[in-house]
């Protein structure tokens, strides 16, 4: 088979033919048909913390993963051969910690990560554990039903973390590959919906997406034109890792309003203490979703038409999809498609 392989920190993507891998006891053999590029694949290439700690190198990037299962191995009655399947950023877990029986198996101590401690889906055929498969509905095309596996499932579990509740306003920072699919699935629920950009030239997708309110995060009134939409917004979704929006916005929140942070950055989010407290406002973390959270997520978007924009490339083009994401020219979520 094909697969495309991270050698170490830094070094360029590596095509190589290696044997097609046997499934063990309790795994299954999935045939891979498309799989998602994120960001994560950039920093693990790029050996940036926290991958360049943990990552197995040599190992296979791609943790937004599509397919058909190939080959179940011993004792797995479930899933069966033929079905298709899907598998995210957590590849598996301990099972019977406490974050493991609370469902959030992510929080797990000895969790593996798809693609970064385990090899993952820039291959045609890749190893899963039968337990941390998800099904793909029939209806969801390979292509478009991989970045949803975390891009989607991220924003999707941030709008649940955030205790969502139709009517309420959705103030979305970036208009990247989560940003984008953040303001569908936040009107799919019944918010309303608006974004900050540092980029204008986002602002007619924003309006064809859903959102009713564009705000340039480059000026210094996004938290007075936040307040400025019907007493500001309930959510703010910081898909981007810029803690400066997130900073500049938090004033704009309404009462009992919430800032979720997604986006991964290296410097603080800084808020000021009266802020929290004259409102009772909140600062909410939010990881990646549990398997409920996935399967709740491709359903969701299959039954409200929620597609990713995608860029499709080959497998042999996996360095170049990286290196488009690194620069910024990428629309929406590339995604490796297997011939």
């Amino acid at each position: 088979m094909k697969v495309a392989v991270v050698t170490k920190a830094k070094a360029a993507i590596k095509i190589e033919e290696r044997e097609t891998p046997r499934p063990q006891a309790g795994e299954v053999l999935i045939r891979v048909k498309a799989c998602g590029v994120c960001h994560g694949d950039l920093d693990l290439q790029q050996g940036a913390f926290p991958y360049g700690d943990i990552a197995a190198y040599p190992v296979i990037p791609g943790h937004e993963v599509a397919g058909v299962v190939a080959v179940v191995g011993d004792g797995v009655d479930w899933p069966k051969t033929g079905m298709r399947v899907g598998m995210p950023w957590l590849y598996s877990s301990c099972g019977h910690c406490a974050a493991c029986l609370a469902g959030e198996g992510a929080m797990c101590a000895e969790a593996q990560i798809t693609g970064v401690t385990k090899d993952g889906g820039f291959a045609e055929y890749m190893i899963a554990p039968a337990s941390h498969v998800s099904v793909i509905p029939d209806g969801l095309d390979f292509a478009e039903a991989a970045p949803l596996m975390c891009a989607g499932l991220t924003v999707f579990r941030g709008l649940r973390n955030a205790e969502f509740q139709p009517g309420e306003k959705v103030a979305v920072i970036g208009m990247g590959g989560l940003g984008h699919l953040a303001i569908r699935y936040a009107k799919a629920m019944g918010g309303r919906v608006a974004v900050i950009s540092r980029s204008p030239d986002k602002k007619k997708l924003s309006e064809e997406l859903g959102a009713e309110l564009f705000i340039d995060g480059g000026k210094k009134d996004v938290a007075e034109k936040l307040r400025a939409w019907d007493g500001g917004a309930d959510i703010i979704l910081a898909t981007a890792p810029s803690v400066k929006e997130m900073n500049a916005a938090f004033p704009g929140l309404a009462r009992h309003g919430r800032l979720v942070v997604i986006g991964v950055a290296d410097a603080g989010v800084m808020v000021k203490p009266l802020d929290l407290i004259l409102g009772e406002r909140k600062v909410v973390g939010s990881l990646i979703g549990s398997r409920k959270d996935i399967q709740d997520c491709l359903e969701f978007s299959l039954a409200h038409g929620i597609r990713p924009e995608i860029e499709t490339f080959a497998l042999e083009e996996a360095g170049e999809a990286i290196q488009r994401m690194k620069n910024g020219n990428l629309k929406g979520r590339a995604v490796i498609v297997m011939e």
